[in-house]
């Protein structure tokens, strides 16, 4: 449409009677600004006008000369185009111009700020940094590297950056550097000690990195550097306290099975090593009685000690944990036969060095130590099995008083390993049932008449077979089990008692349990006898409940530490309950006596051992004595069962006085299918309950 326009334009320019060749140059000038601008357009233009313009001009006036003035409106046309054409190309490179000028002022505008921005950066940055040249030479420092390195603003310019290290560790640095000079790597970053300006040393990490440019050539290096001392020496201190008690400062156990796996794999096969491991004597008398305060110095003072007392030899003392500490000497090469540490005498000089009273606020406080020892050659030793034998030593001798040490002996601590693997397996043996509940008849000296049934335990062990209550006993005593395997003798027990009284119609004697010394002592005992009862329906008077004398009294007479009282008050509440009460394992002595005299028991059973001894006394001494204390107490109301296995025991204890028995001689433990002929008929006799 808009060239349609321009043609009648140019129509009615030729055809004017007042001819105006301007008309073409506007045209010209039209079409540019219409953007008909391409490379043939003006030339196709000014063909398609002189060809076939004419044939348009059909009512020119007579006399106009059409050719002429077509030609002249083409060549005006022509002009106006490439007039306008050559100033719009002109006004575009101006504006072109313009621009980049424009855009140079903001580049090197930005390039100011960005210079302002990386210098305000660098000097008030509180990272250490230096700018140095691909050859090392330092050009620029901030604040920031001059305070960390403790020198003057511009001192370290023209330096070499890596003279500011050891010489030992300068060739490292400077092989760094190089590599990022010749372009083999573009960063490093390295921990080194590094010389201060005033000859103090600082632990640093420098991190460094090269700047290429677009050629990629180094243009310079920069460097950054940052004090670690203050966190190294953190690093240290957590890494001591790692591996050291923070109490005495001693190694702890980590590091000394660390040391202790050295020692082993450097030493001669037939070196030997000594092993101790110790346990402080009454400490805990000390720290209850003077404070805990006094103890941690005791600590203290038995670790200085320890250390004194091995500064001779090539060893290490630690302490293990709470009271407990242990000493790895090594000695030099040892032949076969040569004698090897004098580990008593050197026992005895250990507790002579402890034994020193030191003095807190006047008052003298000194220890002993029981130690257990292991000596053993370093071929096939291993640093777990020797802090086991040295620990288990030292469990063994505990028991045997103050000040005490003995050696490793392997029979017995395969004996102990024994017993403390089938400890460790009695919980395995309840889950799944290797566990039953044996039944004994306890019967009267003279009638032989029931009057009791003792229940007891029996494992059906898969590899030891059969094992009895006493095994059982001490392995359950072992562990945290022995209450609820306690409960659930008491529970299957007592169910069982209540079966037999459905089945016969009529009473049935007592069922007997011999408690356990830790369930004697259980705060909880009275509320798991009440909950049994009320579970299966037993009457307290159908259940005799007993204690070990050792959980009640001492061989002086004196409740127990670890929990007399609290067996004494168990027995009394379950008496007040209407459950007997009673004791066994009596072997005569104050113990027995007083349990007896201060106690509503009304059953005793005699401790085997006491038997035994019976029979091996030609003398009579014993049976003399042991006649007089058991009139003694069956004259205080309370009956005493003897252990039976033949007549000659069972007329024995009648003469004694005894008047039930348990043993052998009336049938062995079993099942209670054994129990149940027993009580086809009325029981004979009932006992008694003491007042």
């Amino acid at each position: 449409a808009h060239l349609l326009g321009l043609t009648h334009q140019l129509v009615q320019a030729a055809l004017a009677t007042e001819f105006e060749p301007s008309v073409g140059r506007r045209i010209g000038v039209d079409m540019v600004g219409a953007h008909f601008t391409g490379t043939e357009t003006l030339g196709a233009t000014v063909a398609l006008i002189v060809e076939r313009l004419p044939d348009l001009l059909d009512q020119v006036p007579q006399g106009v000369d059409v050719a002429g003035r077509v030609a002249r409106l083409a060549g005006n046309m022509a002009a106006g185009y490439a007039n306008a054409l050559r100033e719009r190309s002109l006004d575009e490179q101006d504006a072109i111009y313009r621009a980049g000028l424009r855009a140079r002022r903001q580049a090197e505008q930005a390039l100011t700020a960005s210079e302002a921005r990386f210098r305000g950066v660098f000097h008030s940055s509180p990272v250490a940094i230096a700018i140095s040249e691909p050859n090392g030479q330092i050009v620029q420092t901030n604040r920031s590297l001059d305070d960390t390195l403790g020198y003057s603003p511009g001192e370290l310019l023209g330096r070499q950056l890596t003279e500011l290290f050891a010489p030992d560790d300068r060739p490292i640095v400077e092989e760094h550097y190089r590599d990022l000079a010749t372009g083999q790597k573009s960063r490093f970053r390295v921990r080194f000690p590094l010389r201060l300006a005033d000859g103090e040393i600082a632990m640093i990490y420098l991190d460094a990195a090269v700047l290429l440019d677009d050629e990629q050539v180094p243009q310079c290096i920069v460097t950054m550097i940052d004090d670690i001392t203050d966190l190294r020496l953190i690093e240290q201190r957590l890494q001591h306290q790692t591996l050291h008690d923070v109490q005495t400062g001693l190694p702890n156990r980590q590091y000394f099975v660390t040391n202790l796996e050295k020692v082993l794999g450097q030493r001669e096969p037939s070196a030997v090593v000594t092993l101790m491991h110790l346990d402080l004597d009454g400490f805990s008398a000390i720290n209850d009685g003077l404070g805990h305060h006094v103890g941690e110095q005791l600590l203290d003072v038995v670790a200085r000690r320890l250390e004194w007392v091995v500064a001779d030899q090539q060893a290490m003392v630690t302490r293990l944990g709470a009271d407990e500490y242990a000493i790895l000497i090594e000695p030099g090469h040892i032949e076969p036969g040569e004698p090897i540490l004098d580990v008593g005498a050197f026992a005895e000089i250990i507790n002579t060095a402890l034994a020193e009273p030191f003095y807190v606020d006047g008052i003298g406080v000194a220890v002993t130590a029981t130690i257990g020892i292991v000596q053993r050659r370093v071929a096939g030793a291993k640093p777990e099995e020797l802090m086991r034998a040295a620990s288990a030593t030292l469990r063994r001798i505990r028991g045997r008083g103050k000040r005490q040490w003995t050696l490793f002996d392997p029979e017995i601590d395969a004996a102990n390993r024994a017993k403390l693997q089938l400890a460790a397996a009695m919980p395995g043996a309840l889950e799944t049932g290797e566990l039953h509940v044996t039944y004994q008849p306890v019967v009267t000296l003279d009638a032989q008449e029931l009057v009791g049934i003792e229940a007891a335990l029996s494992w059906q062990h898969p590899q030891l077979g059969l094992l009895s209550n006493e095994q059982c006993v001490q392995a359950a005593e072992r562990t945290g089990v022995v209450h609820e395997v306690g409960q659930w003798l008491l529970r299957t027990a007592a169910a069982q008692a209540v079966s037999w009284r459905q089945r016969t119609g009529a009473g049935v004697p007592p069922v007997m349990i011999n408690l356990t010394p830790s369930q004697a002592q259980d705060p909880d005992l009275v509320a798991r006898v009440r909950a049994v009862l009320k579970e299966t329906g037993l009457a307290p008077r159908e259940l005799e409940l007993r204690a070990p004398t050792a959980a009640i009294r001492t061989a002086t007479g004196e409740l127990t530490d670890e929990g007399g009282g609290q067996a004494e008050d168990n027995l009394r509440v379950l008496t007040e309950l209407g459950v007997r009460a009673g004791l066994y394992d009596f072997g005569g002595g104050i113990r027995g006596l007083r349990c007896v005299a201060d106690l509503p028991v009304c059953v005793l059973r005699i401790a085997q051992p006491l038997s035994h001894q019976l029979a091996g006394d030609p003398s009579r001494i014993l049976a003399q004595a042991t006649q007089a204390l058991v009139h003694i107490i069956r004259d205080a109301g309370v009956d005493v069962v003897a252990p039976v296995d033949s007549a000659e025991q069972a007329a024995e204890w009648a003469r004694i006085g005894a008047n039930w028995a348990i043993g052998g001689l009336y049938g062995p433990p079993g099942p209670s299918q054994r129990i149940e002929p027993l009580l086809a008929g009325p029981v004979q006799r009932t006992p008694n309950d003491r007042n």
